[in-house]
């Protein structure tokens, strides 16, 4: 993937619905990208309320992984 710093949420979407879903949210996106089929990545630096906003579009959606909490390390340098 792409050397964009911020935290990535997987979603269980497409990147296209995706982008469709935040179409006029904003929150902090930067890119959203495809993981695969049926999955994709959205790449934000959302924190605090934006954040629960962009989890709250996405609820029943997100995959739990542990790799959110490697991008976080990477954004903090």
């Amino acid at each position: 993937m792409s050397d964009i710093r911020g935290y990535r949420l997987y979603v269980k979407l497409g990147a296209s619905q995706v982008r469709r879903r935040l179409k006029g949210i904003g929150c902090g996106v930067r890119k959203v990208e495809t993981a695969g089929t049926g999955r994709a990545v959205v790449i934000h630096t959302a924190t605090g309320d934006h954040r629960r906003r962009l989890y709250a579009v996405f609820e029943g959606l997100i995959e739990s992984s542990s790799e959110e909490e490697d991008a976080k390390s990477r954004f903090d340098d």
